[in-house]
């Protein structure tokens, strides 16, 4: 804010310096009269110039209304002397020497005041332009330190979103990082499930492929044990209807199919003959004579219904 400068202290001291010289005039310029009734004045012995007393003006002479028949004329007025002004004497060396030193003195004394109001208006305006200097320095301080704490902020701001932005990367690749293992957990976890149910799918049918394997061979050995009960029936039923004596070196092999009642389905085939025709026919003949044979009990049909080799030995024939 400017200081206004105040000029009340330098119009006082001219105020008074004016008032000082009035005095000084009237002091050295007044003359007492010697004699008579002449009234006294004042002389001013500088270059002010006398002044004229005011010229008294003629009264205007106001017109009463008369009579028209009888006119009367207005009295003339008599002019009123005029005074004339007594020129001053001329002042005197000394006065004027002391009134011109009282003048130089005023005259110095208002240079004085001059100059010091002067400089000290001076003092005021550097002291304003430095304040105004200063308020400047720390205004365009306070602005620089604002811009900077601004920037400051600003590079705050930027650096703590790019941390977070940082921060929720990193976050979204971990979560995505976890859902993939959990994944590939869960995968892993239904994988060994898999191959654990496939390893006990494998192993159950393992075990059931021994299992009807074994199944499969009991049963088989088991029809092959009732095959060979019924492959001896029908050569004990066979021998019980031979009637003839052959050498005992002879031997053929028939191929015969039965029913579901033990009948013979077809005439027996000689698949290995004995090399005697007659050997072989009688042998075809009391295989027909003996039928039908009856199974054992438990023999399943398929086997059963199979084509039955028997190997028919003379000798067994003969002592049947």
């Amino acid at each position: 804010m400017k200081e206004r400068k105040s000029f009340w202290p330098l119009a006082l001291a001219i105020a008074l310096n004016s008032a000082i010289l009035a005095a000084l005039f009237w002091s050295f310029h007044m003359e007492v009269p010697s004699a008579g009734d002449t009234p006294m004045q004042a002389q001013l012995s500088s270059g002010i110039p006398p002044v004229a007393a005011p010229t008294a003006q003629q009264p205007v002479p106001v017109a009463k209304p008369v009579p028209a028949p009888k006119p009367v004329p207005a009295p003339t007025p008599k002019p009123v002397p005029v005074p004339k002004p007594t020129t001053p004497p001329p002042p005197s060396t000394a006065r004027i020497a002391v009134e011109k030193a009282a003048q130089e003195k005023v005259a110095a004394q208002i240079t004085a005041e001059k100059q010091a109001a002067e400089k000290r208006a001076e003092e005021l305006a550097a002291r304003a332009a430095q304040k105004k200097a200063a308020q400047r320095a720390a205004d365009k301080a306070a602005a620089q330190k604002a811009a900077t704490q601004k920037a400051a902020a600003q590079k705050a701001a930027a650096k703590k979103a790019t941390a977070e932005k940082q921060a929720a990367q990193k976050a979204a690749i971990a979560q995505r990082a976890a859902a993939l293992k959990q994944q590939q957990a869960k995968a892993a976890e239904a994988a060994r499930a898999k191959a654990l149910q496939q390893q006990m799918e494998a192993r159950a049918k393992l075990q059931a492929e021994a299992n009807m394997a074994a199944a499969l061979a009991k049963q088989a050995a088991e029809n092959q044990r009732m095959l060979g009960i019924l492959t001896n029936t029908i050569k004990t039923q066979v021998s019980e209807k031979w009637s003839t004596n052959f050498s005992p070196a002879l031997s053929c092999i028939l191929q015969i199919h039965l029913g579901p009642q033990g009948q013979l389905l077809g005439a027996p085939v000689v698949t290995r003959s004995s090399g005697n025709p007659g050997f072989d026919r009688s042998v075809i003949a009391a295989v027909e004579a003996a039928a039908p044979f009856l199974p054992p009990i438990g023999l399943a049909y398929s086997t059963f219904n199979q084509p039955i080799n028997l190997k028919m030995n003379a000798e067994d024939l003969n002592h049947g």
